[in-house]
């Protein structure tokens, strides 16, 4: 009996066969992380490089995060250089104080009929832990329920894995959200074992701000987001080739989820307001992602786990003056085929003042203002801001001596994106008295099939040159600065474009 103990390594195993107390619900259990086994297939690898990195930079934090998922609170004291593995060399006060231990902040288990304990809670924290300290850390756990071994004959256990899933206690899905057999289930925590899915780290960071989590908690509700935004074709998942790629990726993430409602069907029957949706827009979370303060944000800091460059100088992405376009050469202001193109600056539903680099025309640059880049103090842009490339408007001729510009509507365009559009109006404008008109276009494409003048525009999308109207009438803040004097036909838009081509 004694010698199965110590093949096994099962500290459970030899506790029952020791004829110790039957484990019941609401036991709290100290266990290697060896010896718990994942309900889920996948988690967010960038939420685990981020606390790894955070480790790795903070010892205390690592203590806090242990501390705190114990039960005892994040309150510690580290007597040397800490190690979660001698006990000596750290303290949890709240442990130390004769304090109760917190079960509401411990990670759940069930115990199996196979005697094995399965985390229904905490595969982020756990596989942290895994990874950075190992499978011999010695973490508490709350057990929330008990199956008997007689209810569960299967050999191979998959009625009781089942049941799980059943109950609501277990992801059956893969990296690609599709379902997954029980016997296919990894075995162990940690990256190695436990798939990525860039979408549930989306989700993860853009909590807090467009979508928080719901009271009371929703189990996997960060899945049920991943789950539809992966469905979506305009978010598919860039990879890991820059941090702007993958930051831009957020951006749209994020302006595609204001633009919900709240009775919008999201996933396993649960609306946009029951998994948390607010629809308000969090800009400044977006903006720190990468780096905040001249430090690594939270992306930033998973993305230096997976070895890529990231500064958080002057030049880098969220807040850098410049971005490369990763054009060879500037477009004409049409295609071979006669189209018109746009290069955007500023996509819809953001307030940073990007525009064209007059100096490096490839490049586009975050205005100044003041000294400080300039962000719109007014609600976020209602369409995608650019120019006609290869354009210029003379003062001599009504305009302000740059390039046209456009608004081409529609849900958010990356920025420094090069698209055919179809002119259908022209929104003739002045600032403070000079000549700023403004090109209206859409995107090629079925969603705008029949939009072809401002006329059309009206009668499918009743108001919305209004809205264009009065949000550049007003998004400078001063009254009478800016006056829309009207709208003339896709003609005239189309003939600025011809004359004024270079």
């Amino acid at each position: 009996m004694f010698r199965h103990c110590l093949k096994s390594m099962l500290v459970l195993s030899c506790a029952f066969q020791l004829n110790a107390a039957p484990i019941q619900a609401g036991d709290v259990l100290e266990v290697r992380l060896a010896d718990l086994k994942p309900t889920q297939a996948v988690i967010a690898h960038d939420q685990v490089n981020y606390k790894l990195a955070s480790y790795r930079n903070d010892h205390k934090k690592l203590v806090e995060d242990f501390c705190e998922m114990s039960g005892w609170g994040k309150k510690v004291e580290l007597k040397a250089e800490p190690s979660l593995l001698q006990s000596d060399s750290y303290q949890c006060l709240g442990k130390e104080k004769g304090k109760k231990q917190k079960k509401s902040a411990m990670n759940t288990v069930v115990l199996g009929p196979d005697q094995q304990l399965y985390l229904t809670d905490g595969h982020h924290g756990f596989s942290a832990l895994y990874d950075y300290v190992g499978a011999e850390l010695k973490v508490s756990v709350l057990v929330t329920d008990v199956f008997d071994k007689a209810q569960h004959q299967s050999a191979n256990n998959h009625d009781f894995l089942r049941q799980l899933v059943a109950q609501g206690l277990s992801w059956p899905k893969d990296a690609n959200g599709k379902a997954l057999p029980a016997q296919q289930w990894p075995k162990q925590l940690g990256r190695a074992a436990l798939h990525n899915d860039p979408y549930r780290g989306a989700a993860y960071f853009l909590q807090g701000g467009v979508w928080k989590k719901p009271k009371p908690a929703l189990p996997f509700v960060e899945f049920y987001w991943a789950d539809y935004l992966r469905q979506q074709p305009e978010l598919t998942f860039p990879g890991y080739k820059s941090a702007a790629a993958l930051v831009q990726w957020l951006e749209r993430i994020h302006a595609h989820m204001l633009g919900l409602k709240a009775t919008t069907s999201i996933s396993h029957g649960f609306t946009a307001a029951q998994l948390g949706w607010t629809g308000k827009a969090d800009y400044q979370r977006l903006d720190q992602l990468l780096c905040a303060a001249d430090k690594p944000g939270r992306l930033g800091l998973s993305l230096h786990m997976r070895g890529m460059a990231l500064s958080c100088g002057p030049q880098r992405f969220g807040s850098e003056l410049l971005l490369d376009t990763g054009l060879q050469q500037l477009p004409k202001a049409t295609d071979a085929a006669g189209q018109v193109q746009a290069l955007i600056e500023i996509p819809a539903g953001q307030v940073a003042k990007w525009q064209q680099s007059k100096s490096q025309p490839l490049k586009l640059e975050w205005e100044l203002k003041d000294g400080k880049p300039r962000k719109v103090n007014y609600l976020p842009y209602p369409a995608n801001y650019g120019i006609i490339p290869s354009t210029l408007y003379p003062v001599a001729k009504g305009g302000d001596g740059d390039p046209l510009d456009v608004l081409v509507l529609g849900p958010a365009i990356d920025k420094g994106s090069v698209v055919q559009v179809r002119l259908i109006g022209l929104m003739r404008m002045k600032d403070q008295g000079e000549g700023d008109d403004k090109l209206l276009a859409v995107p090629l494409g079925a969603d705008y099939q029949q939009i072809h003048s401002i006329e059309s525009l009206r009668a499918i999308y009743p108001g919305a040159d209004q809205v264009l109207k009065l949000w550049f009438e007003n998004y400078k803040g001063q009254p009478q600065q800016i006056n829309v004097e009207g709208f003339a036909p896709a003609k005239e838009a189309l003939q600025l474009v011809k004359d004024y081509s270079l």
